[in-house]
This record gives structure tokens, sequence and C-alpha cells, in this order.
């Protein structure tokens, strides 16, 4: 993010944004992905979610 120019999300803004995410609900559409690791890990473990 840091080295984004010109874009309204700034690095200061990220904590709270991440502050404010709340869990899913029972009856919400959605999952959580670990996003740790290289982008193929990343893509491994979110083909992995949306195949359950």
């Amino acid at each position: 993010m840091p080295a984004r120019r010109g874009h309204f999300m700034t690095v200061a803004l990220l904590d709270s944004q991440f502050a404010a995410l709340e869990p899913l609900e029972g009856d919400e559409a959605g999952m959580a992905v670990e996003v740790s690791g290289t982008p193929d890990e990343v893509v491994v473990r979110t083909v992995r979610a949306l195949a359950r």
C-alpha cells in the first residue's frame, strides 16, 4: 500500500478498516481465507474453501 500514489486509501486508514470488520453471521454467505504465504498458496486455500 505504501507504493500506491493518488489513492484515497492510505496506510493510515488500514487499521480502522480491519477494526470495523465483523464476523459473518450464520445466515450470511461468505468465507474467510488465510492470506499469508505465496499467491499460489492463497489460491489453493481459496479454491478448497469454495469447494466446501
